[in-house]
């Protein structure tokens, strides 16, 4: 992957966390001016704003490097990973 590349991946996916922020931010702003706030309005408009605001905040602070490999320990490898010779 060229640097440009990985710039504009790295770029565009911190600028979606920050619309998933925004878009979070309406939908809890939206539920507190629920004057009863029950009902399945209310807990649409509380799941969009944890998810939005959980994704939105990996996302701007992880960036780019969501991609990157994770080694795992030997134990939390599969079974037949450790049996095969």
């Amino acid at each position: 992957m060229t640097d440009a590349r990985r710039l504009r991946t790295d770029l565009s996916l911190r600028v979606s966390g920050i619309l998933l922020l925004a878009i979070a931010v309406i939908a809890i702003q939206t539920l507190t001016r629920l004057h009863p706030a029950t009902g399945a309005l209310a807990f649409l408009l509380a799941m969009i704003g944890f998810v939005c605001a959980s994704v939105g905040a990996m996302l701007v602070v992880v960036g780019g490097h969501i991609h990157d490999p994770v080694r795992i320990s030997a134990r939390w490898q599969r079974a037949a990973r450790r049996a095969a010779p």
